[in-house]
């Protein structure tokens, strides 16, 4: 059984993400042209991460869903012995992974350029943020069936946290707005209510099929 979810996880990789994660990958590469590798404060040293990788995180986890857009392909994988909700979760796994690192390359290069800001913080910020704009794109898609949706919601979400101070601990620009560390724990717990959610209803379409 692990060496068959072992070479899922290799084929899988290669097959349907790996093009998706360069991509990533090369709109990353724009970060320093965009943004200050050497930022003053701990709110512009957190720009790239709040304004930047929201829109990279919710092209690598709506893509998540793109392979099971031909049809039948859903329901070959779910007679295999991995099942679909199996296959999303190690999409995401790897998605946010692949964000990780590209988080760490960016605090790397501040330090390269002697900038001496709290990189925890700013790492575990950052990871926050992917984890939940991740979960409300796998949430978008398994409550509508939508690849449009799963593109839509969290876009306009990212949208309204630019846009409005309305949304409170909720808001994704926690560290541009200096609002209070504490408001990640929030987002980190409506994340893994929404990826619990979301696999509960990927699992049950799966036994109603």
């Amino acid at each position: 059984m692990h060496s068959s979810l072992g070479r899922f996880v290799r084929l899988e990789i290669k097959t349907n993400v790996l093009k998706t994660s360069l991509i990533a990958v090369l709109g990353w590469g724009l970060i320093p042209i965009v943004f200050t590798l050497t930022p003053q404060s701990l709110a512009q040293a957190a720009m790239p991460t709040e304004l930047w990788m929201p829109l990279l995180a919710i092209f690598c986890f709506g893509s998540l869903f793109l392979p099971e857009q031909t049809t039948g392909v859903a329901a070959v994988i779910n007679s295999k012995s991995i099942q679909l909700w199996t296959v999303y979760a190690v999409r995401f796994a790897w998605y946010f992974g692949v964000l990780a690192v590209l988080n760490v390359t960016l605090l790397g290069l501040y330090q390269i350029q002697g900038t001496t800001l709290a990189a925890g913080v700013l790492l575990g910020n950052a990871s926050v943020k992917s984890l939940f704009i991740g979960s409300i794109t796998l949430g978008s898609y398994c409550c509508s069936q939508s690849l449009a949706v799963a593109y839509l919601i969290p876009t306009v979400y990212f949208a309204l946290c630019i846009g409005s101070n309305q949304l409170g601990a909720l808001n994704l620009l926690t560290l541009m707005r200096q609002r209070p560390l504490s408001d990640n724990w929030l987002q980190l717990g409506v994340a893994a209510f929404l990826m619990i959610i979301s696999f509960l209803l990927a699992r049950r379409r799966l036994v109603n099929s």
